[in-house]
């Protein structure tokens, strides 16, 4: 008997994240902090991360947008990021809290492991 040769190739599940390929940011968690408590993004033990951290835009075109404060392996100076922007920070702890600016007393956006 002759051997058949294989025509198709089963697709194999990839073990990267979605849109790792073409660049696009997949967020992994959510943040949703207020002014009065710190969320903790990050706290490894043993070696800093590379995250992006996004302040989103508030839904009333009318709020200009609560700032996020973002403070790094507890850090005396930390991070103002104003909405609609983006940070990369890279540390072992990584906390962040809703600053004023906007009308309502939290921040909400996402935030993506870099490396």
């Amino acid at each position: 008997m002759a051997k058949q040769s294989q025509r198709f190739r089963s697709a194999r599940p990839t073990m990267r994240v979605p849109g790792d390929a073409v660049g696009i940011q997949v967020p992994i968690g959510r943040i949703g902090a207020s002014r009065s408590h710190w969320q903790t993004i990050f706290e490894g033990r043993d070696k800093p991360s590379l995250y992006r951290l996004y302040n989103g835009v508030p839904a009333d075109p009318e709020d200009p947008g609560n700032a996020m404060i973002v403070e790094v392996d507890g850090a005396k100076q930390t991070i103002d990021v104003s909405a609609g922007t983006s940070v990369d920070v890279f540390g072992k702890r990584i906390r962040v809290k809703a600053a004023g600016g906007g009308d309502s007393l939290f921040v909400e956006g996402w935030y993506v492991l870099v490396s």
